[in-house]
């Protein structure tokens, strides 16, 4: 099936690259307002990066730019919907990988990621982020597991905002990597979690650090480690996994955009190559950076590539967890 998807981007791109120049341009965005569909509320990391490319895509192709929020369990609903959505280039979607996982872990997930969604390109790369409440008085997370092993199982709960995904997955690992098996609480999405770690209700959660950073900084929470290989220049102050004693959690996350089956190659071009341009502006990449998200972008066909090749690899991980799909 990814070898089969990546032909049929390769195939799509090169013809639309091979098009003539005024047929490309006569190929162009349709005339009528964009609709960038988040399968998250209107709160987060998501909602804040959005807005930014949202903002600046708007200017650049001069229509009318809506982000329209689909909330639901993990994100699932932005895809369920692109998959319906008609072809013209009207409808596209911003979703991260935490998303996509689910369809290894539920029977019942709405679409295939692999056929159902068309990629255009990769916007960046962000870390997973491990915070703790406030109001348990840990600022370290040696204090953190000394502080579980020290006390009765409530206090070996942490909420996520993604679940049936890796950043609950991330979580699931820690408990193994420590020895104290840690249940997840599952949250619709950032804001309710943060909501509940400033006040106490939760000792600990997971999330991208996209949706971390800001609350940190007003102390609402505070991040212990990310999963990235090494600290973000806008967070030095944040260790790495490898740097609190547990490398093997090391991981990384994305987002991408995506259009829905069966788009024209024209299209797919003319969407792939206006989103990359968005992205690469110094001044969309700079407001991105400063919520701890690293812009890459990609071809179609790359995407799709890196799509298929972390499904197989996200399949190994979840087999060593022993997590099988369920209704």
């Amino acid at each position: 099936m990814k070898n089969a998807l990546t032909r049929r981007l390769l195939l799509a791109t090169s013809a639309a690259l091979a098009a003539p120049a005024t047929a490309r341009a006569q190929a162009g965005l349709p005339h009528k307002p964009i609709r960038i569909l988040v399968g998250y509320p209107s709160s987060g990391g998501s909602d804040s990066m959005v807005h930014i490319v949202a903002g600046a895509l708007q200017s650049l192709i001069t229509r009318t730019v809506a982000v329209d929020y689909k909330p639901g369990p993990s994100g699932v609903a932005a895809g369920e919907i692109l998959k319906k959505s008609t072809p013209d280039g009207s409808v596209i979607a911003f979703i991260p990988s935490a998303t996509m996982v689910g369809k290894l872990v539920k029977a019942s997930f709405p679409f295939d990621p692999l056929t159902d969604l068309l990629p255009l390109t990769l916007a960046g790369t962000y870390p997973t982020a491990f915070a703790v409440s406030p109001k348990i008085g840990i600022t370290t997370f040696a204090e953190y597991v000394a502080w579980l092993k020290e006390g009765d199982a409530t206090r070996a709960r942490f909420g996520t905002t993604t679940p049936d995904s890796f950043t609950q997955y991330f979580g699931t690992l820690l408990g193994r990597e420590i020895g104290v098996p840690l249940e997840a609480v599952a949250y619709g999405g950032a804001r309710p979690l943060i909501g509940d770690l400033e006040k106490g209700r939760i000792p600990a959660g997971t999330g991208g650090i996209t949706s971390f950073l800001v609350p940190e900084r007003g102390g609402r929470l505070k991040v212990l480690m990310i999963s990235a290989a090494k600290r973000l220049a806008i967070a030095p102050q944040v260790p790495t996994v490898a740097e609190v004693g547990v490398p093997k959690l090391q991981q990384t996350n994305w987002y991408g955009f995506f259009a829905p089956p069966g788009m024209s190659a024209q299209l797919v071009e003319t969407w792939a190559v206006e989103l990359r341009k968005v992205l690469q502006s110094r001044d969309v990449s700079e407001q991105l950076r400063q919520l701890g998200f690293s812009v890459q972008t990609s071809t179609p066909a790359e995407l799709a590539e890196r799509l298929a090749t972390d499904l197989k690899d996200w399949k190994t991980t979840l087999d060593t967890l022993g997590v099988n799909p369920i209704n």
